[in-house]
């Protein structure tokens, strides 16, 4: 790093007299932020370093007068004394075993360090003499172990916990003990691998072929089926400390056994003499997931081409965080992204929230991360924006694999509550027009129902032969999802049950359409995903007009109206989760109005109800934000606008629409007509009818692997008549040709992003 020659003075500054008596050793409570800047993807890697300080713990970038966001912070916070880093990797060693090997940071890289002063240069920061207590402060900082470092150990390691039938598993008596180790085979084929063993009968069957070649015919779940034995555990995987796989197949997930040692003992099985042969789960996860057969190289076996410049950079993957990352380079390639969150130093100016804990502050570094170039050749590492928005979620807080159109709901639902002028979501949403029409007596009812973002569209699937498919159209998809059903329904003009037809259509369609093809079926309840080729074009335009609705006509006659038919609020992550699985929109809401909104319980009871044809019809309620619900906000002091923008965008929930509401005090709210749009008023409805509604396929999101909650997402993205190829941190331009072209992939995609022309 070129430093000035003032820099070089090491004169005791004004401001350490000050200041540090105030500086303490960060403790092990303390959130140390050390890997990159809170606002922009600087970090110690880059050529100017950056600045941790010393008051706080937070990390800013030095050296840009356009971003000197450490000196910003200084000023702001009156924090002047921080410690400059910069560091180079050292030569890394030859990787000789499949191990995520937990290493210092001292034993992987050559670091510079020193104090520095913000105050009296905020641009590049002045070096000055250190103190004993300054150097304490330093020496804790250095050893604290950062947020990032904790997410890379913890990246691979599955949440398994202990369940019902692991804690009492029952054992039979045995006669001999089963044969295991060298020689050991399935009782039902020859496989000697990837076998199981049943704890309670001490029965070896083959597990399930694993996606990546493991062999395996299932035949350890048919002995659960046929007799109820719910645990077993994988032979080649028991070490001499009684450790190894366990999975139930009453819960279908892998298990905790805490007295496992104690049940093979029981089983006769000679523990301290085993020993591991075979990979666990969790090391065949990480392999097929940092393994899947995206190739960097075209049919030619030559390197693809990088590409560099602005909207050309990758990011680095957090451990299983493929999902995150594939999406986020699909939306934030679209302008209506791009302009909100323009302006990183725009926000920071006036936030109050601590940078690491504002969504806000996240997703417009993660805009200038993508937009600038200023990355590219190594990626950027979004790991507090994954952090800020897996908060409180089950599933987005861990670090297990996710599916990209579920994340695709929770951000748009994420980034709806942010306040500002402008909400970019918005380009997402149109509404769905469903018509339903009594087949005796010709009377007929329209429904309307305002979508977010996202249409999930069925594949029909023709079998050619075992496992093999023909090609199904984006057409195709859109005729079987758009034609009339016939249905079992209570007419309330003729008083009976009578025969009625239903038909979704669009009422509006969006400036940008996300769709998802719908490959997955349900084998056991795990959504399975099935191989057929999805063909979208790439280059010529797409026209929707043709399944535009036309509403009410002259010449039809309503059905008595018997309620209201407004949408009822409720989890966009939970309808998401739902149909990820297969089941309609309207299913799903059915669900979740008759199980509270909890999803496990919501699955088993469309289970139940699979033969219920009512329910493919929306539900309907009382409109979401009523003027009892909004009187109970405003008898807190917050305008009707603010109650209604609050409830909406809380899924109707007074107490999250109360915390939301303090959270964002500077938010007006919105009228009423935005809040609810109204079934008949087309000037309420987001998205437009007008015609010809032509479109052109702008990035898709590639999967591959046996789930949705497995394998590994990468992304293409439109460039002219290029496209770029998006995995992880590794950007290429994507071959013309081939298998590994833009036109081979996205046949496979599983998400595809197309934009109004």
């Amino acid at each position: 790093m070129k430093r000035r020659a003032s820099d070089d003075r090491l004169d005791m500054c004004e401001h350490v007299a000050a200041h540090e008596q105030a500086l303490r050793v960060p403790s092990s409570s303390d959130q140390v932020f050390k890997d990159d800047c809170m606002l922009c993807f600087d970090s110690p890697d880059t050529d100017h370093g950056v600045c941790v300080c010393l008051h706080c713990f937070r990390t800013g970038c030095v050296g840009d007068a356009e971003r000197a966001h450490a000196g910003m912070h200084a000023t702001y916070a009156s924090h002047p004394l921080a410690m400059w880093v910069r560091r180079r990797p050292k030569p890394s060693e030859p990787v000789t075993r499949l191990a995520v090997v937990e290493k210092s940071d001292e034993e992987m890289y050559e670091y510079e360090r020193y104090a520095m002063c913000l105050a009296c240069d905020p641009v590049h920061g002045r070096r000055i003499v250190s103190t004993s207590k300054i150097d304490a402060v330093i020496d804790g900082i250095v050893h604290a172990t950062s947020s990032a470092h904790q997410t890379e150990v913890q990246a691979w390691e599955e949440d398994i916990v202990a369940c019902e039938h692991t804690l009492t598993v029952p054992q039979d008596e045995l006669t001999s003990p089963p044969t295991l180790g060298e020689g050991a085979t399935c009782a039902a084929c020859d496989l000697t691998s990837n076998l199981w063993m049943c704890l309670q009968c001490g029965y070896l069957g083959c597990g399930r072929a694993q996606f990546g070649g493991l062999a395996g015919h299932g035949h350890a779940l048919a002995h659960y089926e046929a007799t109820g034995h719910a645990c077993s555990v994988k032979q080649g995987t028991i070490t001499p400390e009684g450790t190894a796989d366990v999975y139930c197949y009453a819960c279908n997930d892998a298990r905790l056994d805490p007295e496992l040692s104690v049940h093979l003992q029981r089983l006769g099985v000679p523990v301290a003499s085993l020993s591991k042969t075979e990979k666990s789960m969790t090391e065949l996860q990480l392999e097929q997931n940092v393994q899947f057969d995206f190739r960097m190289v075209d049919d030619d076996g030559a390197a693809m081409v990088p590409a560099y410049g602005a909207h050309r950079t990758g990011m680095q993957n957090l451990g299983n965080s493929c999902y995150m990352a594939s999406t986020l380079q699909s939306v934030f390639a679209l302008p209506a992204f791009q302009r909100r969150f323009d302006d990183v130093m725009e926000h920071a100016k006036v936030c109050t929230k601590p940078p690491h804990d504002c969504l806000e502050c996240q997703v417009r570094k993660l805009a200038d991360g993508l937009a600038s170039g200023r990355y590219m050749t190594q990626g950027i590492k979004p790991a507090m924006l994954k952090a800020v928005l897996g908060r409180g979620h089950p599933e987005f807080a861990s670090m297990r694999q996710q599916d990209a159109e579920e994340f695709l709901q929770h951000l748009v639902t994420s980034l709806q509550r942010l306040p500002g002028p402008t909400d970019p979501t918005r380009t997402l949403s149109y509404t769905l027009e469903h018509r339903l029409q009594c087949t005796s007596c010709r009377k007929v009812r329209y429904s309307y129902e305002h979508v977010d973002a996202g249409l999930g569209l069925p594949v029909p699937l023709h079998e050619t032969a075992p496992g093999e498919y023909e090609p199904v159209t984006l057409q195709q998809s859109l005729e079987a999802y758009a034609r009339a059903e016939t249905i079992q329904y209570d007419c309330p003009s003729c008083q009976t049950s009578v025969e009625a037809t239903k038909q979704t259509r669009f009422a509006t369609l969006p400036d940008v359409l996300y769709i998802q093809a719908q490959r997955f079926q349900l084998i056991n309840w795990v959504p399975q995903k099935v191989n057929v080729a999805y063909q979208v074009p790439l280059q010529d335009a797409v026209d929707l007009s043709a399944y535009l609705g036309q509403g009410m006509q002259p010449d039809e006659v309503a059905l008595p109206e018997t309620d209201q038919h407004a949408e009822p609020a409720m989890d966009a992550d939970a309808i998401a989760m739902l149909t990820s699985m297969g089941f309609s929109h309207a299913r799903a809401q059915h669900a979740l109005l008759a199980t509270g909104s909890d999803v496990e319980a919501a699955v088993g009871w469309l289970f139940e109800h699979a033969d219920d044809a009512s329910l493919d019809v929306p539900p309907t309620q009382q409109p979401s934000a009523s003027p009892v619900d909004t009187s109970a906000l405003e008898e807190m002091g917050f305008s009707a606008a603010q109650a209604r923008k609050a409830l909406r965008v809380q899924g109707n929930d007074i107490e999250r629409a109360v915390a939301w509401l303090f959270e964002n005090p500077d938010d007006v709210g919105e009228e009423d007509s935005v809040a609810a749009p109204a079934a008949h008023d087309d000037a309420a409805r987001y998205g437009t009818s007008e015609t010809p509604a032509r479109y052109e396929l702008v990035s898709f999101i590639t999967h591959r692997g046996p789930s949705v909650h497995s394998g590994h997402y990468v992304a293409h993205v439109r460039s002219g008549h290029d496209w770029i190829f998006f995995n992880d941190e590794k950007v290429v331009h994507a071959p013309s040709e081939g298998s590994s072209s833009a036109a081979a992939l996205s046949e496979l995609a599983y998400l595809y992003c197309l934009r109004r022309i």
